[in-house]
């Protein structure tokens, strides 16, 4: 990591500390607003919250899902 400062977020890649981080859900258009922007992600998307990083003056979306199922057991 040649000493930068990283941290883990939720055991995903590691990122910088002084990466700003937001949830975003995404419109049926497949579009996310980030102040007052609006930015098409995908239609297959509508419906889901997406993880936006903003670092260094960029705006990466993070399209992993995490996945939540819950069983009755017998």
């Amino acid at each position: 990591m040649n000493g930068s400062t990283e941290r883990p977020e939720n055991g995903n890649t590691p990122l910088p500390e002084r990466a700003n981080i937001f949830s975003r859900k995404v419109a049926r258009s497949g579009h996310i607003s980030y102040e007052g922007r609006p930015y098409f992600i995908s239609k297959n998307l509508a419906g889901c919250y997406i993880r936006l990083v903003v670092l260094e003056g960029r705006l990466i979306v993070d399209t992993t899902i995490p996945l939540h199922k819950e069983y009755q057991l017998a």
